[in-house]
């Protein structure tokens, strides 16, 4: 019928028929739409757009947003396969929406996002070391990534994956740091020193300048000026104020 159509020897009537059943004249068209309606089939078994390249599908899909990329692909057709799925072009990579979506599909069966441990393995794939990465690089993903990843309630303030937050030290116990330091180097820290503490890095220089500035404009408490003042011989919001002797701290 297309053949006869371009060739002039279609009648009329016939032609109308046709169109009245959305016929698509263009053969190429046609293919487009064909390989379109396979895309979609693929999204209903698996729930993402992200099929291997290897496969038909997949390839095809991979062909458009190359297209995409060099802003090659037809507005309409760019417009029906965001319709199809917005995230068609995988912003964050196809294997990051596989695994995803994977995970999704396993949360959408009624199963408990607070279950998956390190060791979890959805149809062959270790969902349970993904999802851990997830949550332990939360800060360095795309702001698409948080979102999509909170739309599921898996983020690092609800899930057991995520690494446990250290409390947040004390005035006094970083005093008590202070006071090591002293011991240790016989002088007060210089505002770039650190200290290393049980495996963590503690800026107690810093730390030291930020509490003689809050001091020098009256917002250090007392109780706080008392115990900084304590491990000095003089005014200790002077750099040169030296360490007071202390006896040696128990840890």
């Amino acid at each position: 019928m297309r053949d006869a159509r371009t060739a002039g020897r279609l009648e009329a009537d016939w032609t109308a028929e046709l169109d009245a059943l959305g016929m698509i004249w263009d053969k190429h068209d046609a293919a487009w739409r064909a390989r379109l309606a396979a895309a979609a089939e693929y999204l209903g078994a698996h729930g993402h757009l992200a099929a291997p390249a290897t496969t038909p599908v997949g390839a095809w899909l991979a062909e458009q947003r190359h297209l995409a990329t060099r802003h090659a692909l037809d507005t309409a057709r760019a417009d029906a396969l965001t319709s199809l799925a917005p995230d068609w072009r995988l912003p964050h990579g196809a294997d990051w929406h596989r695994k995803y979506h994977l995970l999704r599909a396993h949360l959408a069966s009624g199963a408990d996002p607070a279950a998956p441990t390190r060791d979890t393995q959805l149809a062959g794939v270790k969902i349970g070391s993904w999802l851990h990465r997830q949550l332990t690089t939360w800060a360095t993903l795309d702001p698409g990534q948080q979102q999509l990843m909170t739309a599921l309630g898996l983020t690092p303030d609800t899930h057991p994956l995520a690494p446990a937050r250290s409390a947040r030290r004390t005035f006094a116990q970083t005093v008590q740091l202070l006071e090591l330091f002293l011991h240790r180097e016989g002088r007060a820290p210089a505002a770039c020193e650190s200290i290393r503490v049980d495996g963590a890095t503690v800026k107690i220089g810093a730390w030291l300048a930020k509490a003689r500035t809050k001091h020098r404009a009256g917002q250090l408490p007392d109780d706080h000026v008392r115990l900084v003042a304590a491990l000095f011989d003089g005014d200790w919001t002077q750099e040169s104020a030296p360490a007071a002797a202390v006896a040696h701290p128990v840890w």
